[in-house]
């Protein structure tokens, strides 16, 4: 059985009353290192000394992900020890946790190079005032961390559905299908995109189902902010798909004829060419080594070179030297 927390692991762009915080280009850093970070739980008599030392035995989950809402940085973990999940359960542990990190260096009190270490769950933070505070001895990387409340969610098997999640569970549902609704309207007045509808329905089932493996993370979201997206945004992804696809056909044809002429080349030098062999080359790897191979198929049978009409032109596949008295290859 898991356990899944979320809430807020820190604000954007905003200090503490100690002067720290995380700026505005250090968020993807802290994100994308958040993502992979572990959660733990220390000792009453040192409870950050777990983090200090990254000790593995004090972890009881990881972070499963975390993303941007408006002006701060959230983040859901499993947990996925038996004894953490009854005491969380159990209201033994206070809703709060500590995100702790490095950074190599801080600048008027912005850190650079900022990567997420750990969550950690705490039951009295040590700076009740202040967001962030700094751990660092002189030389060492400077350790950051913050303090905030998670909300319980629910576990993937066991618990009942609150009243409350299957509310939003229904309102997301709702806007869901008024989305559907308007797409349709639109799809209908635009015959000529009748293929790229049926690509998108085709899409829009593939994201339903994971809308439905993620309903206990929507469930924790703030009222009104699981709200649908504006049509504006889905046209700009119709034309996009659309144009991605006719470029990745264009390619794949002008592959196709590419490699077809160099089959085609090899064939007539008595070369066999396995569907297996060179598959990893672009078009215009095949149009040179066709040119390539056409001069050596000229050649075989007696055909005279081709020279070019001054040394200005490209040699390609030419014998002899170039005599500049009478502006001819020799």
């Amino acid at each position: 059985m898991t356990l899944f927390l979320e809430g807020l692991a820190f604000p954007i762009g905003e200090k503490n009353q100690n002067g720290w915080g995380i700026p505005e280009p250090e968020v993807d850093n802290a994100i994308s290192s958040l993502k992979s970070s572990v959660v733990r739980i220390c000792s009453r008599d040192s409870p950050h000394g777990c983090d200090e030392n990254e000790d593995p035995k004090a972890e009881i989950g990881s972070v499963s992900d975390a993303w941007r809402s408006g002006n701060g940085v959230f983040a859901k973990v499993a947990i996925n020890d038996s004894i953490a999940e009854q005491k969380i359960k159990d209201g033994t542990w206070k809703k709060n946790w500590s995100i702790y990190g490095k950074a190599p260096k801080v600048v008027d009190g912005w850190p650079v190079g900022f990567k997420a270490r750990s969550l950690t769950l705490v039951q009295t933070p040590a700076w009740k005032q202040a967001t962030w505070d700094m751990a660092a001895s002189e030389g060492e990387e400077i350790g950051l961390r913050t303090f905030s409340e998670f909300s319980l969610i629910a576990s993937l098997e066991g618990d009942q559905i609150t009243t409350e999640l299957e509310n939003k569970i229904k309102e997301l549902e709702s806007k869901l299908s008024a989305s559907e609704n308007e797409l349709k309207q639109k799809a209908e007045s635009v015959i000529t995109l009748e293929t790229q509808v049926a690509e998108l329905a085709a899409s829009k089932a593939t994201l339903e189902k994971e809308i439905e493996g993620k309903t206990t993370l929507i469930a924790s979201l703030e009222k009104g902010q699981a709200g649908s997206v504006p049509m504006d945004q889905v046209s700009v992804l119709i034309a996009s798909a659309i144009e991605k696809h006719d470029k990745e056909k264009e390619e794949r044809t002008i592959l196709a004829a590419a490699r077809e002429k160099f089959v085609a080349a090899r064939k007539e030098l008595g070369l066999e060419t396995k569907p297996e062999e060179f598959t990893s080359l672009s078009a215009s790897d095949f149009d040179g080594m066709t040119e390539m191979l056409s001069v050596k198929l000229s050649a075989s049978t007696g055909q005279p070179p081709r020279y070019p009409a001054s040394n200005q032109d490209v040699n390609v596949g030419m014998t002899g030297a170039y005599n500049p008295n009478t502006g001819a290859w020799e």
